[in-house]
């Protein structure tokens, strides 16, 4: 399984607006990443990608709620909870919380196949998608 932190969002707005926004709250550029459906947004030597979701509530968590999500695959052989996405979600989480009147709703380490062994799309699908 791939390790993961996601910040869920939900928004109205265009993907492209909320993209910028979370892109002026995290001090970065976001880039439209192909086929234009999503946006990478990152700090450093972490990546993010803004895209639209399709998991369903998993275990109490009500992520049909959120229309967004910023996914992070946590890299490196370090503990998730110790993790720079984990920090840089947090911190993106938090000026979002202050700054924005979207709902949002932080998960760490949802469970999904690894695209890596051919289980899907990082983002959708997954244990939790439908």
């Amino acid at each position: 399984m791939a390790r993961t932190v996601d910040l869920f969002i939900d928004s109205d707005q265009p993907i492209e607006q909320v993209a910028y926004r979370l892109g002026e709250l995290a001090g970065r550029v976001p880039r439209p990443a192909p086929p234009g459906t999503a946006y990478l947004l990152g700090d450093g030597e972490v990546a993010a990608r803004l895209a639209e979701h399709d998991f369903v509530d998993d275990e109490g968590l009500p992520l049909s709620e959120f229309r967004y999500v910023v996914s992070c695959a946590v890299r490196g052989p370090g503990e998730v909870d110790e993790s720079a996405e984990l920090a840089f979600l947090r911190a993106l989480n938090r000026r979002l919380r202050r700054e924005s009147p979207w709902p949002s709703l932080l998960v760490v380490d949802l469970e999904r196949p690894d695209p890596a062994d051919g289980g899907g799309e990082p983002g959708g699908g997954g244990a939790g998608g439908r």
